[in-house]
């Protein structure tokens, strides 16, 4: 490969030197030799660059993979940990056990069942929850969007 690049600088080089000569007058004419070995270095260093963008990329997608790894596995432990929380709010506040007490703790004991499951749920990660900061902004955006219709 590196042959065929040498071979159509040369091919170009061969009326380079006028054309160089045309456009700056004052430019020194290359011979074909150094041409040439500017272009191989010019090469190397692009082969350079690209090894190094190639070995980024690479190293990105390994660091995309594992986490997407965790995500999956914080979601299944998400709805594991949900499960539980939600059977022992099932099980410790349930109806039969607040018999004894009046209504006045009913009422409480009700109230507080229901702050530990919106609690569960708002803390509950599924495919669907935005990463914060698309939230935020998203909030932000409609925010401004309703604040601006009673203006109107």
């Amino acid at each position: 490969m590196r042959n065929i690049l040498i071979a159509a600088a040369l091919l170009c080089c061969a009326g380079a030197p006028a054309l160089a000569q045309q456009a700056t007058p004052t430019a020194k004419p290359q011979s074909a030799a150094e041409r040439i070995a500017e272009l191989e270095g010019q090469l190397i260093r692009q082969e350079r660059i690209a090894d190094n963008a190639r070995q980024s990329m690479e190293a990105m997608r390994a660091e995309m993979k594992l986490k997407d790894e965790l995500l999956v596995l914080g979601r299944e432990r998400n709805a594991e940990l949900y499960t539980i929380a939600m059977e022992i709010a099932q099980k410790y506040v349930r109806r039969k056990d607040w018999e004894p007490f009046t209504q006045h703790s009913r009422v409480r004991m009700e109230n507080l069942k229901q702050s530990y499951e919106d609690r569960l749920r708002a803390a509950r990660i599924t495919a669907e929850t935005l990463p914060p900061s698309v939230q935020q902004r998203m909030d932000a955006e409609l925010g401004a969007g309703a604040a601006a219709k009673p203006a109107q």
